[in-house]
């Protein structure tokens, strides 16, 4: 009896041994080889992948270009003025009624206004011959003017002072008469003109028309 108590004694340490490499041999091996990432699980939430964006190097904007302004045509402005004054002692006997002289002027100056300037004369003499004598008329001007150009391009003007400082004299010789009728002094005329060719001014007794020159 005692035998047999020991033969089942080591059957059954044989038997729990035998249970305990076969539940080892049930356990998972790691694999040697290198973890592989799993898919993300439908539903979870995508971890953002940061890609390297280029920076663009900062410059400079380009300059802005502005486009100069046109030329004023004030600027080495050059013409003449013709000058019409009426000859009231010519005029009333038939003569020619009208001395026409030329006054040339220039402009001057880096920046407007544009300072004008010029001076000229005018010379007038006429005659009529009768059966009873002669009637004679001079007169010589001397003819100035001053003033400025300015403006925008292309809406320039002329503003300009006229001054004419001269003598007349009217000679009347009939049948042994002789008479001579002086005249002196100075005369002003305020002239506004638009920088165009033709412009003219005008007055009683006087006219003056724009001609306009070389730059």
């Amino acid at each position: 009896m005692h035998l047999y108590q020991h033969r089942l004694q080591y059957v059954l340490s044989a038997l729990v041994l035998l249970l305990a490499l076969l539940a080892c041999s049930l356990l998972p091996t790691p694999s040697p080889e290198a973890a592989t990432p799993t898919e993300p699980q439908a539903g979870a939430p995508e971890m953002a992948t940061a890609t390297p964006t280029p920076t663009p190097t900062p410059g400079l904007p380009p300059a802005a270009t502005t486009p100069a302004p046109p030329p004023s045509r004030c600027e080495g402005l050059a013409g003449q003025l013709e000058v019409q004054v009426l000859v009231g002692p010519a005029e009333v006997v038939g003569l020619e009624p009208v001395a026409v002289g030329s006054v040339p002027f220039a402009a001057s100056g880096a920046a407007p206004p544009y300072g004008v300037q010029g001076q000229g004369p005018i010379s007038y003499e006429d005659t009529l011959q009768q059966e009873w004598g002669s009637y004679t008329v001079t007169m010589d001007l001397d003819v100035s003017v001053q003033g400025e150009c300015s403006g925008e391009a292309g809406g320039e003007q002329l503003d300009l002072v006229l001054e004419m400082t001269g003598e007349q004299l009217v000679v009347v010789d009939a049948e042994g008469f002789h008479g001579e009728y002086p005249w002196a002094g100075t005369q002003t005329r305020e002239l506004a003109f638009p920088l165009e060719e033709g412009a003219t001014a005008q007055g009683e007794g006087w006219a003056v028309v724009l001609h306009l020159g070389g730059r």
